[in-house]
């Protein structure tokens, strides 16, 4: 992570980074959190994102080809990579020159300036190992490979150790995906598969996705698994890759998914996107992989769905696609409107589904038990970064402020207004910023103007602050500490 004071370079000269990012930065968004990520001079129209696997998968070719429009007139601009090895780089159809960075950019300079306003398509193309990861071992950001099969968990920043993009959720654009690869396995991304061709011994299959698509949700997966569907709600795709030797085993637990969707439409309104469902693999993981959600295969069996709770794991990564999927955060810091919403509709789920404790003593045992955790890197929407090592402690900034904290804030916001008018203020902020962004400051505006009250004091109180408010209609909750 790039500190303070460090050099960050602007067109035609270099300037010390500030905390804020301004209209001249190019290294970075200034993200508070991460701010090398993501790139400034630009907005993201689309993307377009090809990958070639080596017959044992041990390799791999990728292109980007990045549709933007200049917020700035450009010499030069950047796209996030860490890692892989770069082959070319075309600007608008003609030969770019490049430098790659240590701290993870690709420095692009066009054969002619961009001016300001003006679209331009960038095409960069890159190959990289893709060394065996065992299941033992930490799992590596972005694309791994595991026992036969590839699997992508990004989350925060591991699609730049991919291939080059903006590598940060305020540049979510729609996306094209192709997967090239051996024909004995089968491939499947985000969006919808919309063509297959074979030649020989080897596959390509096409997805489009229609909604924005923030680079930490892409999935990119190969492995011996076979594809099923069935309809949700209004006729929702739902679409599962379930390993071929297990499908016995794993799909009578697939019905909870459509559960799910129906337990969520009733308090937040339609499905945002037009698909759901899973990837799942041996190694698996629990990651909201946009319209595809990422699983272990052993907990989706009926022993594991029974010992792991792995229906309300179900339902908390399918929260996502309201909260972080469809409304992104705006910056990291901004992380608890994902988590937040998901461990709360999480905790409502169980008490309805299981009966084994209520909302209220879930919330309560956080409130009391969890007190010091909270804070351990910072106020719930103000992490600190001096308190993580970054990257390669992905779950760091990922802690329970952001989790437990983040639902504990809505849970004393429904206190606060009561069930109904909580219920209206998540309606309208999915709503209103589907497909979108969203921040802290734009969630207590919507949920002050659907109170009809200002609820900013009661709200930074809870996300701002170093020690926890009294929980509204609970006098007698007192933290342990």
């Amino acid at each position: 992570m790039l500190a303070l004071g460090m050099l960050s370079r602007v067109v035609g000269m270099w300037t010390p980074v500030v905390a804020v990012a301004t209209s001249l930065s190019l290294f970075g968004l200034g993200d508070p959190v991460w701010p090398e990520l993501g790139n400034g001079g630009y907005d993201v129209v689309r993307q377009k994102l090809d990958f070639g696997f080596a017959d044992d998968l041990g390799t791999y070719t990728a292109s980007t080809t990045l549709t933007g429009q200049a917020t700035q007139r450009l010499r030069e601009f950047d796209l996030d990579l860490l890692g892989p090895k770069v082959s070319a780089v075309k600007v608008n159809g003609r030969a770019a020159t490049w430098k790659t960075m240590p701290e993870g950019e690709l420095v692009i300079k066009p054969a002619a300036a961009v001016g300001k306003g003006q679209a331009f398509v960038v095409k960069v193309d890159v190959r990289n190992d893709l060394p065996e990861t065992t299941a033992q071992s930490p799992f590596p950001p972005g694309l791994m490979r595991i026992d036969g099969w590839v699997q992508t968990e990004n989350q925060p920043s591991g699609a730049r150790r991919m291939l080059a993009v903006a590598d940060h959720p305020a540049q979510k654009a729609p996306t094209d995906i192709s997967i090239t690869g051996p024909s004995r396995l089968n491939s499947i991304a985000n969006g919808q598969l919309v063509a297959t061709v074979k030649s020989g011994a080897r596959t390509t299959r096409f997805f489009h996705e229609d909604r924005k698509l923030a680079t930490e949700l892409l999935q990119v997966g190969l492995g011996p698994f076979t594809v099923l569907h069935a309809r949700g709600p209004h006729g929702l795709d739902l679409r599962y890759a379930v390993p071929t030797a297990q499908r016995a085993a794993i799909e009578p637990q697939l019905a909870s998914f459509d559960r799910s969707v129906r337990f969520l439409e009733q308090r937040l309104g339609k499905f945002p996107g037009r698909r759901a469902g899973a990837y799942i693999t041996p190694a698996g993981g629990e990651l909201e992989t946009q319209g595809l959600t990422l699983l272990n295969a052993e907990s989706m069996t009926k022993e594991g769905f029974e010992q792991n709770g792995t229906e309300a794991v179900v339902l908390h990564e399918l929260a996502h696609e309201w909260f972080g999927n469809s409304v992104s955060p705006r910056q990291w810091s901004d992380l608890w409107l994902n988590e937040g919403h998901a461990v709360y509709y999480q905790t409502v789920f169980g008490a309805e589904h299981w009966g084994n404790t209520t909302v209220a003593e879930a919330m309560r045992w956080t409130y009391e038990d969890k007190d010091l955790d909270l804070f351990s890197h910072g106020p719930i929407a103000q992490p600190d970064p001096a308190t993580f090592p970054g990257e390669q402690q992905l779950l760091k900034p990922y802690d329970v402020a952001a989790y437990q904290g983040g639902a504990l804030t809505l849970y004393a916001l429904q206190q606060e207004v009561g069930a109904a008018t909580f219920e209206k203020i998540e309606r309208t902020w999915v709503r209103e910023h589907a497909n979108g962004l969203g921040s802290t400051a734009e969630y207590i505006a919507s949920a002050s103007r659907v109170a009809g009250r200002d609820l900013g004091p009661f709200l930074r109180s809870w996300l701002y602050g170093t020690k926890l408010p009294a929980m509204p209609g609970h006098p007698d909750w007192k933290p342990a500490h």
